[in-house]
């Protein structure tokens, strides 16, 4: 009986141990995907005059711009600031 424990114990320790590293790891890259960051809106069409908006938006190309509804329900494409500090850089829905 003693054999049996000593080696079963230790495989049954490690098999926990291994599925709550993968949960606690799943749940992190999920809580990553909800993210919201700092992006912005073109004002009146200008690359130069941009509001800033909370958003969940990648620059990964996954098909759907991403889109901002103000408190007017009005859509706004959503831009990224380039390097000139301009709006400009497309920005993506993040997928679901």
């Amino acid at each position: 009986m003693n054999t049996i424990v000593k080696m079963i114990l230790p495989a049954a320790v490690f098999i926990l141990a291994s599925a709550g590293a993968v949960s606690t790891k799943a749940a992190k890259e999920s809580d990553a995907k909800k993210a919201l960051t700092t992006e912005w809106i073109q004002i009146s069409g200008s690359p130069t005059n941009c509001d800033d908006v909370q958003v969940n938006c990648t620059p990964v190309n996954t098909g759907t711009l991403c889109s901002y509804e103000d408190e007017n329900s009005q859509e706004h494409q959503v831009f990224r600031k380039n390097t000139a500090g301009q709006c400009r850089i497309q920005l993506y829905k993040t997928e679901p």
